[in-house]
């Protein structure tokens, strides 16, 4: 039975992941490991399962319904034993999750050296990324993602939310002569990749500015480092969360600029797969997390 379970799992991650080599790498088991099983689970039912050839695969029309049919049957497997595992004071299996670099620095490394205590039978798989898609490709329980959210394919849950400045630095500002919003468009801009399509102000002409701002940048990134980076060596101003800059910020090292403008706060959001069934494992990290997070805003 043990066998039949290995050998579905391996088709079902193969399929969800894409390829062979990201299918084993999330179950853990060599790549010639997870074909033995597939070719072992097409001869047990004398069909196949994928049509192959030396770059990809697809799936047969029989293979598209059994990969149905198995990953039904495997979630509801996989619940009744979550279930079973409810009277039991630790937690047991992998949990997989990931967030943006920085903040899990600040944040989620330290939260999840608590809960690792909290449960230490419990294996942790953690990832540093900022795209969504790896939710899916790694097989991931969570995501810890910043900003807007985006994709409506997760369910997601509010932890916190945080403010954020329009920053540069002194040395950059005494080159411009800054006496209201409109002159922000005579400074240079370092553009967060994370924010072309987010709204970031109720003001209709300030968001209009800062979406024209971005398209006319000359840089642009996909992470806070390289932005505070580049920022504190005077390459142009930027918007940073205010927890990521405190320090800068009280140093000198960097200046808000014009501090009244209404900028809108941003959240810190899990998101995770859509299901009836929430495994207890993410249930109870997310509501750790929820409960422990608190942003220095």
């Amino acid at each position: 039975m043990q066998n039949q379970i290995d050998r579905i799992r391996s088709f079902i991650a193969v399929v969800d992941t894409g390829s062979f080599t990201q299918a084993a790498r999330y179950l853990r088991l060599s790549k010639s490991m997870v074909s033995i099983h597939i070719k072992a689970l097409e001869t047990e039912l004398g069909v196949s399962l994928l049509n192959r050839n030396t770059r990809r695969f697809t799936l047969t029309e029989t293979g598209e319904i059994l990969y149905q049919d198995f990953r039904q049957v495997l979630m509801q497997l996989e619940q009744t034993l979550d279930k079973a595992r409810l009277g039991q004071q630790e937690l047991q299996g992998y949990l997989r999750l990931s967030s943006t670099s920085e903040f899990g620095e600040y944040y989620i490394l330290p939260l999840l050296n608590q809960f690792m205590q909290l449960h230490p039978q419990l294996q942790i798989q953690y990832m540093f990324n900022s795209s969504i898609d790896d939710l899916i490709n790694h097989k991931l329980d969570l995501a810890i993602r910043l900003g807007t959210l985006k994709d409506s394919n997760y369910r997601h849950r509010k932890l916190a939310d945080y403010t954020i400045k329009l920053v540069a630095s002194p040395l950059l500002l005494q080159k411009f002569s800054l006496e209201n919003s409109e002159d922000l468009s005579t400074l240079p801009y370092l553009a967060n990749s994370n924010l072309r399509h987010s709204k970031l102000s109720h003001d209709v002409k300030l968001n209009a500015l800062f979406s024209q701002l971005h398209q006319n940048s000359f840089f642009e990134t996909n992470t806070i480092a390289a932005l505070k980076k580049m920022a504190i060596n005077h390459a142009g101003m930027t918007i940073l969360p205010q927890w990521y800059i405190k320090e800068e910020l009280a140093k000198g090292e960097l200046i808000a600029l014009f501090p009244e403008l209404p900028l809108l706060s941003q959240s810190v959001n899990v998101i995770f797969p859509y299901g009836e069934h929430v495994p207890r494992k993410t249930r109870l990290f997310i509501d750790f997390l929820k409960e422990n997070i608190k942003l220095d805003i």
